[in-house]
């Protein structure tokens, strides 16, 4: 067999899908939590990048309710986007 040698991004991309995979069984098994609040957001991966992942419809914010409620964001979603998170995709919003 003649195999090919893998490249970095197909290792990030493998190593993103197993602990996406990862998180998602410990999320099954209520070790982990399964959203993180903005706030959370905002201090893991910078209020910029956060805004425009929100902006450009990576993320979903969810509001709890209305006025000054709690809004929160889906642990595996957002860990997904920022594991395969480039700037290719910060160029094709802002051209």
């Amino acid at each position: 067999m003649n195999h090919e040698p893998l490249d970095r991004l197909h290792l990030q991309q493998i190593a993103a899908a197993y602990a996406a995979g990862y998180r998602m069984a410990r999320a099954e098994l209520a070790d982990d939590a399964k959203y993180y609040t903005l706030t959370q957001c905002y201090r893991k991966f910078g209020r910029g990048t956060v805004d425009r992942w929100a902006a450009e419809g990576l993320i979903k914010i969810i509001k709890d309710g209305t006025r000054n409620s709690k809004c929160r964001v889906l642990v595996e979603r957002i860990e997904l986007v920022a594991s395969q998170s480039n700037r290719a995709s910060w160029f094709d919003n802002h051209e």
